[in-house]
């Protein structure tokens, strides 16, 4: 079976086919199912190396993610969105992880423009003047998720991290906490730790509350690290917060662990917030009151916003997208 083959089963020509299968011209309607019934039943499938050449596409998206582990992130429901979008239009994923490490992804950047991907989808974590260098002259369309850049006019799509964590904080302080512990990331994390950082403290001076510095700890996504960093928090039995706002679900979740461990009950003796809103979260013991993320739209219109850029006929002007967020209240956090 071959395309002459196929138009001769449809009743129509090659050069018809060729635009069925290409989406490169208009068809009469009645042409385009003849064919694509057609195709449906003999599972005809055109030389994609053929087509690459002609059109100067791979039909490949790269996706950069920088997490120390892709099963404790966040990341999945948008990977799995961005994977449902692009292959509905045909393109496949080659997926890579630095694991935060800035020449790694200067590597993987390099390895993409090899292999000739199509666009980039790059789940920031950080900029270092390496970066800037490199991609003020990249040449393949990009679109930055999670993160956006004062330094380099890049289109992206984000959480808002600064206000989500406000509204966090202020929940807290609405239930009558002024003594809340913080586990945060760090600043070289722009939006989930710096950004992330700012809205707790913005909170403190809308209230007017003074925020005390010992109350700060830093964890790095893991469960492990809250557990390590609400044990500083609780350190002195005399003198420990009223509640704890981790800036992930999972170090909220090991903040939990270490509290029990230390004979705390929460919410009862100490209220904990997380946020992402990861699956787990609904599920633990207590479940989890946090700041829900659309990770999933986040996904989608990151997707569809690199379908626009390297749309030459139809380029998209809307650039950036800032995704809603939520407060979901569970069973660690009570008034007091």
């Amino acid at each position: 079976m071959n395309i002459k083959d196929v138009a001769n089963c449809a009743g129509v020509s090659i050069s018809t086919v060729s635009r069925v299968i290409n989406n490169t011209a208009k068809v009469s309607e009645d042409a385009r199912k003849r064919v694509e019934a057609v195709l449906k039943e003999t599972g005809y499938r055109p030389n994609s190396l053929a087509r690459e050449l002609q059109q100067n596409k791979t039909y490949t998206i790269g996706v950069l993610i920088c997490v120390t582990e892709l099963s404790m992130s966040s990341l999945s429901q948008s990977i799995n969105a961005i994977t449902d979008v692009l292959k509905a239009n045909n393109y496949n994923i080659m997926l890579a992880n630095s694991r935060y490490h800035a020449d790694e992804e200067l590597s993987i950047f390099n390895t993409f423009k090899e292999k000739r991907v199509d666009g980039i989808l790059y789940f920031a974590a950080g900029f270092a003047k390496k970066h800037y260098a490199m991609l003020k002259n990249y040449k393949i369309p990009i679109v930055m998720i999670g993160q956006k850049s004062n330094y380099i006019d890049m289109p992206y799509v984000i959480h808002d991290d600064f206000y989500a964590a406000k509204t966090a904080t202020e929940y807290l302080i609405q239930m009558g906490h002024q003594d809340i512990g913080f586990i945060g990331l760090p600043d070289y994390d722009e939006a989930a730790g710096l950004e992330r950082k700012r809205g707790y403290r913005l909170a403190h001076e809308v209230h007017n509350l003074t925020l005390n510095p010992s109350r700060m700890t830093e964890g790095d996504f893991s469960i492990e690290s809250g557990y390590e960093a609400m044990k500083i928090l609780l350190k002195n039995p005399s003198d420990r917060p009223t509640a704890v706002f981790a800036t992930t679900d999972f170090m909220a979740i090991g903040a939990i662990s270490c509290a029990n461990e230390m004979g705390l009950k929460v919410p009862d003796d100490i209220s904990v917030m997380g946020f992402d809103d990861v699956h787990v979260s609904a599920f633990y013991q207590p479940p989890l009151t946090t700041i829900h993320t659309d990770t999933h739209a986040v996904g989608t219109k990151a997707a569809e916003l690199l379908l626009s850029l390297m749309d030459k006929e139809n380029p998209n002007k809307i650039t950036k997208y800032v995704a809603s967020y939520s407060l979901i209240e569970r069973g660690s956090v009570r008034p007091i």
